[in-house]
């Protein structure tokens, strides 16, 4: 018998296939679309699934979707009834959505099963299991117990939110419940929201901030919020949240309770966050403990099993684990909802269609988790050669020595090997691995690797044999689920000064022979390794220790933040080239970062931390005198002759003479950035921070998709630096030339303190530049055009400076957008500068909010400009247009291959329109326009 088993329609869809009791194949859909928690209509993981299993869809005996979709939109009804008429205009909102989604949910599913398969009839195959029943399945089925007590806790299902169940052979029996709106998940998700973190996904780093505080708030909650009861039942009082008919988690009531509003995701965490955080997960540990105490002693079993998002709180699942009620523990891997999808298939096969189970006690049924794609080496192979990418292919055991000697030499490596994983963690198949004996990996890895918080610890992956060496536990944690202290041995004796520590400032203080995989708290979320289920790494890690002594890595996701675990050998060779990873290991091929180089750059000459060498042959010398430059102590040098271009505080300047100064317009400009460089850093002191700020901006995130690999990149212009340090990620290096010194300083200053050895900085003026003609596959300059004497032949000598056939993307103000601008100016100059959209919504630093005032309506000197002139430019130095951002009204916006595809400019009419159109949009955030455009070979 073949069953398909379906999550889809609200978060993290999945697809798995269950064969006579053995599971096939399952996997999520983000990880084909690259649609991180992707809540679609599985339509690439059910094709995977089917090619995986060797059948087609009418080949399928049944097809389960893992709730039951009338019995949810009858709680969505119920409740908004049960409140109102609070919450009409959410509801107003909502229901055309639950119409489609609920209550048409079956003719929905139907019609997605058509199109993936045109002429397939659903009809008499496609039935429904009830959420927390897919849970249970997915808990117990695969698990290595005859029987169990089946605990499942997530935010909510239909009605439960919370059931106990029994698991006997091939049946499951729900014995208890208890319902929406009374929610330990919904609670925990509340506290996330609250904390500024992403609902849903920012879980984790809840339960990665608590160890820094003290649950000084725990006792409130349980006084106000919920009502717990010594058997672990409880109630939640709603009064003081509005999940239910809102659209926040929290009210003013919440915030009242705990001194302020919500954290808004770009603020800094404090240490009242961090006590709130300690606080909601000792709550949430002491209600899994008191129920997992209760069922013990109820039942008098010996096993439990764990499902639902809950479960995957490893904390609280190593607390009860200790407490040792039940003997043994199993948790299902994908506890979430993608999990779903696979118990609903097993609950098909096993309780409805009453098929026996297959047992073995020693392993449970999930095979590692190593459920996805695998790739094989033409495939591998094929996606590097497209890329242009240097690599070399080894047999097994000698990429493995290499693998282990690049992790002994304190490097990052990449590992891509056989069948991905399904579930949130990386079990070693899609996984980023590094030297858990080194003091400085766990910051390496947050800030230039995964580009999350400082704070955010990071899993160990030891030999299962070696496991007690390590830590305080003897048990199998293949799963990396369990949460377990690093044994005492193993620990070090912290002074009385580091004692003394709390919040963040405990952070950077080694507690073990293992610093990179020890939280501050001694603990560490555990995966045991064993030969009979990925003997790959198993290997991989005997030679790790064969070096280092120590049979324990670091290992992460394959992944960066806010994207999916990679699933394809293009993923991961994009995730690697778009991070600080050293090595990547993928099958039997091997890359180190320091190979990958830009195709026709010079990389010869002397490489220092201020200037890579494949910048280094792009320079020439200003006024045309030379045709190279070499870098020596404090200085350039022209070998040809013998002038010297000093650095200037730090910074080198590439100018002649001090004509410049004598230009009015130039003079005031470079006068006026040098006592407000712009835009600054607003404390800014991690690379992290800046790319997470650039990957979630529009433009940014876009224009390095475009870009790619291995590009040189000139940005004119730069100000303080953070675009150029930003598009310096996938291997590409990056100059950033201005002329104010000051803002130079802190663009160099970040790059020096975060260890960036790809960009680059330099004074230069835009019509004498220092660099040699066709020298950039990219030039950009998206905020000083304006700011010169003639914008025209700035974008003149700026275009000299690409390759034929490289990019040019300009930035300019808009005459028509710019109106709004200079009127408000005039109003600020009365009223203050709060009626800026710009201050009034984004900004809190008061001196970055100064500066920005500034630079928008009382700078030296600005022309504007329109899309016509900037064409009749492109015409005038053999450029042509590809795109413009903000689009082209009557366009289809950004094509599908991207920001560089060649569009169309429209007609006048067209452009006169779009440009109209921005005196509502840009036009509030001073009408700023990109245009880019091709030079013609």
């Amino acid at each position: 018998m073949r069953v398909l088993g379906l999550s889809a329609f609200y978060h993290d869809s999945a697809a798995a296939l269950v064969v006579d009791g053995t599971i096939a194949a399952a996997a999520q859909e983000e990880r084909f679309t690259r649609k991180k928690n992707d809540a679609e209509f599985p339509r690439a993981a059910v094709a995977y699934c089917l090619e995986a299993g060797g059948v087609e869809l009418d080949e399928v005996d049944q097809i389960v979707f893992y709730d039951k979709p009338l019995l949810k939109f009858e709680r969505l009804i119920e409740t908004y009834q049960a409140f109102a008429p609070k919450g009409l205009s959410s509801f107003r909102t909502a229901l055309p959505i639950w119409l489609r989604e609920k209550l048409f949910q079956e003719r929905l599913l139907r019609d997605e099963l058509r199109r993936f398969a045109p002429g397939f009839k659903p009809a008499g195959k496609l039935v429904f299991a009830e959420h927390h029943q897919s849970h249970a399945a997915s808990a117990f089925f695969p698990s290595p117990f005859d029987e169990a007590v089946i605990l499942t806790m997530d935010g909510v299902g239909e009605w439960a939110t919370t059931t106990v169940g029994f698991g006997r052979g091939n049946q499951i029996e729900i014995v208890r419940e208890i319902h929406f709106p009374h929610s330990l998940g919904l609670l925990y998700s509340a506290f996330t929201y609250y904390l500024g973190f992403k609902v849903n996904d920012g879980e984790y780093e809840v339960m990665g901030l608590a160890p820094y505080g003290e649950p000084k708030y725990a006792q409130l909650i349980l006084d106000h919020l919920i009502d717990l009861k010594p058997d672990g039942t409880f109630r939640v009082d709603q009064s003081y949240f509005d999940y239910c008919t809102g659209l926040r988690m929290t009210n003013d009531r919440f915030d009242k309770l705990f001194g302020g509003k919500p954290r808004r995701s770009e603020d800094p965490i404090s240490q009242r966050e961090m006590d709130i955080a300690a606080s909601v997960q000792a709550v949430t540990e002491e209600v899994v403990l008191r129920l997992t105490r209760a069922l013990a002693a109820e039942t008098g079993l010996a096993n439990l099993c764990l499902a639902g998002g809950v479960a995957l709180n490893c904390v609280a699942n190593g607390k009860v684990l200790r407490e040792g009620k039940f003997k043994r523990i199993w948790i299902q891997p994908a506890a979430g909802d993608a999990g779903g999808a696979l118990g609903a298939a097993l609950a098909a096969y096993h309780i409805h269609s009453g098929r026996p189970r297959r047992i073995d006690n020693r392993l449970d049924g999930m095979s590692g988790a190593y459920l996805g794609p695998a790739y094989d080496a033409d495939s591998i192979r094929a996606s590097l050669d497209s890329h242009r990418a240097h690599y070399q292919e080894l047999d097994a055991d000698a990429l493995d020595e290499e693998v282990a000697a690049a992790i002994y030499q304190e490097k990052v490596v990449g590992w891509f090997q056989g069948r991905m994983e399904f579930g949130p963690r990386a079990l070693g198949n899609r996984s980023i691995l590094a030297k858990a004996t080194s003091p400085k990996m766990q910051s390496v890895l947050n800030l230039k690797i995964k580009y999350r918080e400082s704070f955010r610890p990071f899993a160990p992956a030891v030999l299962r044999d070696d496991l007690a060496e390590w830590f305080e536990m003897d048990v199998d944690s293949p799963y990396m689920l369990l949460v377990a202290d690093v044994a005492e041995r193993r620990r070090r004796k912290l002074t009385a000064a580091e004692e003394a520590l709390f919040g963040i400032a405990k952070l950077n203080v080694p507690r073990s022979d293992i610093p990179a995989v020890t939280h501050v708290d001694y603990s560490a979320r555990v995966q045991t390794v064993h030969a009979d289920t990925n003997p790959r790494f198993h290997r991989l890690l005997e030679k790790v220790k064969a070096r280092t002594g120590a049979s324990v890595v670091v290992n992460t996701s394959f992944n960066v933040r806010d994207e999916p675990i990679v699933c394809t050998p293009d993923d991961a060779y994009g995730c690697f080239m778009a991070t600080e990873m050293d090595v990547l290991a993928i099958g039997n091929f091997i890359l180190r970062k320091s190979e990958q180089r830009p195709r026709a750059a010079a990389t010869t000459g002397a490489e220092s931390p201020l200037f890579p060498a494949e910048l280094l042959a792009c320079l020439k010398p200003p006024g045309g005198e030379g045709e190279s430059l070499e870098r020596i102590e404090g200085s350039f040098r022209c070998p040809e002759t013998g002038a010297l271009f000093p650095d200037l505080d730090g910074v080198p300047s590439l100018l002649k003479g001090t004509d410049f100064e004598r230009d009015g317009v130039t003079g005031r400009v470079k006068a006026f950035y040098e006592e407000n460089p712009f835009p600054n850093y607003e404390g800014v002191e991690e690379f992290s921070s800046l790319v997470s700020t650039g990957l979630h901006n529009s433009l940014t995130s876009t224009l390095l998709d475009a870009i790619g690999y291995n590009k040189l990149i000139l940005e004119c212009g730069c100000g303080t630096g953070q675009m150029t340090n930003f598009l310096s990620l996938n291997n590409n290096h990056v100059l950033g030339v201005d002329l104010s010194l000051s803002s130079l300083g802190l663009a160099l200053e970040h790059k020096l303190r975060n260890g960036l050895r790809r960009p680059a900085f330099a004074q230069m003026n835009i019509f004498d530049l220092a660099v040699k003609d066709e020298s950039f596959d990219v030039v950009i300059s998206t905020g000083v055009l304006h700011h010169t004497r003639d914008a025209r032949r700035a974008f003149a000598a700026i275009t000299r400076k690409v390759k034929p056939g490289g990019i040019v993307v300009v930035g300019l103000y808009n005459a028509y957008g710019r109106v709004p601008t200079f009127l408000r100016s005039k109003v600020i100059g009365v009223l203050g500068p709060n009626i800026d959209h710009v201050v009034r919504t984004s900004i809190r630093d008061p001196r970055k909010a100064d500066i920005w005032i500034k630079d928008q309506y009382f700078n030296p000197h600005e022309t504007w400009h329109s899309m016509d002139e900037v064409l009749d430019w492109f015409d005038e130095n053999g450029v042509r247009y590809l795109n413009c951002r903000p689009s082209l009204l009557g366009s289809n916006g950004e094509a599908a291959d991207g920001l560089f595809s060649a569009g169309s400019p429209g007609n006048k009419v067209q452009r006169v329109a779009t440009q109209l159109s921005w005196l509502t949009t840009i036009a509030r955030e001073g009408a700023l326009f990109i245009m880019i455009g091709r030079r013609e070979a």
